[in-house]
């Protein structure tokens, strides 16, 4: 049985506090010197922060090695979250999942991943040189969001690729839509797979007050959470938690070495110990609250003419949601999201996102009553504004059907890292035929990816653009924002 750790302690924390009281004089980085060489505006803006602003020194803990009180932070992150190891993100959680995914794979081996994964999954391929095997991505109809891989596809794909090494899960999403990852990390160690998961949108899943299962919960081997999206710590913060024998303790160590800055921000990392404690010691209090100003949310926007915000019986396939993102449909009023959102900001309401007719709000921890009001506010003097519009929007019930295409189907020709580092040049969408693409590019909706770096072009990717094209809509991630060109490998 492992020992239970004192988790009011603030270690970390309680290190840099300490050295601070020894009054040392600076011969060391950074050049402002604890802020006596800071500018006037970033002293007023920073404060008594500037005096924890320290350069690498011998008398705090070392990030890349760490032996004591960093060490013991890490430790107690462990056991907060239900992980045997946990590594500090100084570089957010796209950092975390390049160590998670090149701790599993390397050149040439594969990993099964959803379509719709992370940029910084993709980026970890170019890094890795490990191959892509994609799960098929689901979009749902009404609201235009996707809603995770089932099971059975995950399983389905395990099953015709049974020479992964790994396979890569996102649980929750972005919209907070949950998968039975239980189940899937079940089969796939089974099949000696690692399973890794992409929790950025999770580190504050509660599952008895009706939450999303956690990942660790679920038996996943790697976990990279955003500590700063969703609970207490300052941006560009996250935690990468691992369990298990199956994991490679010391290659992840290596890789921290490798990818992480060699000068770590002490102030990050102090402030991923103090949102440890304040998750560890508030958290049921903290999410219910936060659980209730959310659900109240939910039901005052559904009330409002014109307005629909999706619970989880409304969203049909998805295994679970999270209660605290928010979805603000505005079909009915006849606003796009980019017109819903400048509505919103022309009356302080700042959203996470926003694509085709939704925008998403984030209720975390920070929120209060006031927040959640001035909201409610907000929506219903739009509300108030265009409901003239209500009888004249036909079908809206069919927000997104026309959206609904199946996606192409991928062809692999050359791993992300092979074509990252193959030469490119620049060609008229018409003669990309056959030929291999060098960027990827993703309509929303769905904002799945219907081409990827190193896939074959084919008849029906383009076929597929240029509907999207003749329906308005624009890509991500190309060059030409036309399309009138591509980006394709020599």
């Amino acid at each position: 049985m492992k020992q239970r750790l004192n988790q009011n302690r603030l270690p970390f924390v309680e290190s840099l506090e300490q050295y601070k009281k020894q009054h040392m004089v600076p011969f060391h980085t950074p050049g402002h010197k604890i802020g006596k060489g800071a500018p006037a505006l970033l002293t007023e803006w920073m404060g008594k922060a500037l005096p924890y602003d320290l350069g690498v020194m011998y008398a705090i803990d070392d990030y890349h090695e760490p032996e004591r009180e960093l060490l013991e932070a890490q430790q107690l992150a462990a056991q907060a979250f239900g992980a045997d190891h946990t590594w500090f993100s100084i570089n957010g959680t796209s950092g975390a999942i390049q160590m998670m995914i090149m701790s599993a794979v390397k050149e040439g081996e594969s990993i099964i991943i959803p379509r719709e994964a992370h940029c910084s999954v993709h980026n970890s391929l170019v890094l890795s040189g490990a191959k892509p095997i994609y799960m098929k991505g689901r979009f749902h109809p009404r609201w235009g969001i996707p809603v995770g891989v089932t099971a059975e596809e995950a399983i389905a794909t395990m099953d015709a690729h049974p020479e992964a090494k790994a396979i890569l899960l996102v649980h929750p999403n972005y919209y907070g839509v949950g998968i039975d990852a239980k189940r899937i990390a079940e089969v796939a160690h089974e099949r000696h797979m690692l399973v890794l998961v992409d929790e950025a949108h999770g580190p504050h899943l509660v599952p008895s007050l009706g939450m999303p299962v956690p990942a660790l919960t679920s038996g996943a081997d790697l976990v990279a959470q955003s500590t700063h999206k969703l609970l207490g710590s300052l941006t560009q913060t996250s935690m990468l938690h691992g369990q298990g024998s199956r994991i490679d303790v010391d290659r992840i160590q290596r890789l921290q070495q490798i990818l992480m800055s060699t000068s770590p921000n002490y102030i990050f990392l102090a402030s991923l110990d103090m949102a440890r404690h304040q998750w560890v010691t508030e958290r049921q209090s903290l999410m219910k609250d936060t659980l209730h100003l959310a659900r109240t949310l939910r039901r005052a926007l559904n009330e409002i003419p014109g307005i629909a915000c999706p619970s989880v019986e409304d969203i049909e396939g998805a295994f679970s949601l999270d209660e605290t993102k928010i979805i603000i449909d505005a079909k009915d009023l006849g606003l796009t999201a980019q017109e819903l959102e400048r509505e919103l900001r022309a009356r302080h309401i700042e959203v996470e996102l926003m694509k085709a007719y939704h925008v998403l709000l984030l209720i975390t921890i920070g929120d209060t009553d006031t927040s959640i009001q001035q909201v409610i506010d907000a929506v219903q003097d739009i509300s108030d504004l265009y409901r003239h519009r209500i009888e004249s929007i036909t079908n809206s019930i069919d927000s997104y059907a026309s959206t609904v295409e199946t996606l192409p189907t991928p062809i692999v020709a050359l791993s992300p890292r092979q074509a990252f580092y193959t030469e490119m040049e620049e060609i008229p969408l018409p003669e990309a035929l056959g030929r291999i693409s060098g960027e990827t590019i993703t309509y929303y909706p769905p904002g799945i990816p219907c081409l990827g770096v190193g896939e074959t072009i084919t008849e029906e990717v383009l076929a597929y653009m240029k509907q999207k094209q003749c329906d308005g809509y624009v890509p991500n991630g190309a060059k030409n924002r036309n399309l009138d060109t591509i980006i394709v490998c020599k």
